[in-house]
């Protein structure tokens, strides 16, 4: 009775000590970011000695995990103690070093740097100065790696000591130069990517919905009349989205022959016609495999093609001219159009079904002059465009802007850039079309009075060298054209507009 009495009070006394252990570990694992799942499943105190017995089998299993994890870990672990003896070596150390486990397990760094296998020892550096290091280090005699080695500490800030990472040097130049290659390929996009102009509210709404749509592969279906940046929209979606490091490809449908339009889109076998390639070639779809295609002018696809194309849009795979093999591809469409599909479908000129397989996220870019807040910061972007590109100089003077705001601009973005060109590459000079002229911005009344006067081109001249400034505003208030002014003065009519705006200017 007593040696069992004994014998209970021996259990107590151990149960005790170990649920002291328990609670222990658990308050200090609870300090460890690393150790955070862990300290969440284990209750904070163990009740019974079936809970005791619960949460010592969850710490091996946590320990059992621990160490697979960090055996087989994707990168080379090195474990010493204060003394720099070894203790842990991961599978990927042995793999890179091709140094064992067997001939390091408790040999001292030092005594490893002796034997030159680790030249330097990372391990006693990062001890002997107490902080993170990383060197260039040799490791097995003739293997060349980057290691970085830390000092570890318990919770009270003691070392106890190191753990060290090794890379192979020709990995981290690898690694160096992808990402170099991504910068490279991110700069590159980023000068591809066109400069939308989204001042007005209509053109926010839809550079929002670009924004929303580019890393999705839905077609995408841009309409708007000539010159509104159809295409310039299209680029800006691919070259933002998350395909803007693969191939972009533009194909005018209207510009190719219909006989060539088809083994251009989808490419041909063999054989496949008279003048093919023997080895057959692929199309633009196909080519453009993992980015996108903008089939520009898509209302002039002749109708046999649509066929093929809405095939390929339900399916994603096409087939080679003259072929029978079925090519999957991914690929992102965008159509565009200056053309009213829907009304061309009306007209039975386009495939109602295809309409529908395009008109997946529709886009309508309205044209310039609905959109007048644009206009400025459109100028500004060309001007600023040319004037880099030809060296020279231009300022747009109010009485300029003024003209510019009250054009209509049926070739919208097209026609208000080839205008701005012509301002720059003129310095401001020949500007206004002649069927324009009643929207001179430096139009001045006429006097009924100065109507019926007519100029002698051999009079005028020498009167012209006394008094010009004079003379060509008589003769621009009785013509309204530099053009009319210049035939009458035999001046170039460059000249005219030049000397008409500066003296009108003062």
């Amino acid at each position: 009775m007593q040696k069992q009495e004994m014998r209970i009070n021996s259990l107590e006394a151990f149960r005790d000590a170990l649920q002291q252990e328990y609670e222990e570990y658990r308050k200090l694992i609870g300090g460890i970011g690393f150790a955070a799942i862990e300290t969440e499943i284990l209750p904070e105190k163990a009740e019974s000695l079936q809970d005791l017995f619960e949460g010592i089998r969850s710490i091996i299993g946590f320990s059992r995990d621990l160490n697979l994890i960090i055996d087989q870990s994707p990168t080379s672990i090195y474990v010493s103690d204060i003394e720099g003896r070894t203790l842990r070596i991961n599978k990927y150390f042995e793999d890179t070093t091709g140094l064992s486990r067997a001939n390091l397990l408790g040999r001292s760094n030092i005594e490893l740097e002796k034997e030159t296998l680790f030249d330097p020892s990372v391990g006693a550096i990062a001890l002997r100065e107490g902080r993170r290091v990383m060197v260039p280090q040799l490791i097995n005699h003739d293997k060349q790696f980057v290691v970085a080695g830390v000092p570890v500490a318990d919770t009270d800030g003691e070392i106890f000591g190191v753990v060290t990472n090794s890379t192979l040097s020709k990995e981290t130049q690898g690694i160096g130069h992808y990402f170099e290659e991504r910068r490279a390929r991110k700069r590159e996009c980023a000068d591809r990517e066109p400069k939308i102009i989204a001042a007005s509210a209509k053109m926010q709404d839809i550079l929002r919905l670009a924004n929303v749509i580019k890393d999705t592969p839905s077609t995408i279906l841009i309409e708007g009349e000539t010159g509104v940046g159809k295409s310039l929209l299209a680029r800006y979606i691919h070259y933002t989205g998350s395909r803007a490091d693969q191939k972009m490809t533009e194909i005018n449908c209207g510009a190719i022959p219909p006989a060539l339009l088809e083994s251009e889109l989808f490419g041909y076998v063999s054989g496949a016609f008279t003048g093919a390639g023997r080895k057959g070639k692929a199309g633009l779809i196909e080519s453009s495999n993992g980015g996108t295609i903008l089939l520009d002018e898509i209302s002039e696809l002749p109708l046999a093609l649509q066929v093929k194309l809405l095939h390929f849009l339900q399916n994603r795979r096409i087939t080679r001219v003259g072929g029978t093999e079925e090519i999957t591809v991914d690929v992102r469409v965008i159509a565009a159009t200056n053309k009213s599909l829907s009304r061309l479908v009306k007209e039975e000129k386009f495939r109602e079904d295809l309409y529908y397989r395009l008109n997946v996220v529709p886009i309508t870019i309205p044209p310039l002059r609905e959109r007048k807040e644009d206009i400025m910061p459109a100028v500004q972007l060309f001007a600023d465009q040319f004037t880099r590109r030809y060296g020279k100089e231009l300022s747009i003077e109010e009485k300029c802007r003024e003209y510019i705001l009250r054009q209509p601009w049926k070739g919208n973005m097209r026609e208000l850039e080839n205008f701005i060109e012509r301002l720059v590459v003129t310095e401001g000079i020949v500007l206004i079309p002649e069927e324009d002229q009643t929207h001179d911005p430096w139009e001045v009344k006429t006097d009924p009075q100065d109507q019926g006067k007519e100029y002698s081109l051999a009079e005028r001249r020498e009167e012209l060298k006394k008094n010009e400034r004079e003379i060509l505003l008589e003769a621009y208030r009785t013509y309204g054209s530099s053009y009319k002014v210049a035939d009458a003065l035999g001046m170039s009519q460059s000249t005219a507009y030049r000397k008409i705006r500066k003296y009108l200017q003062e």
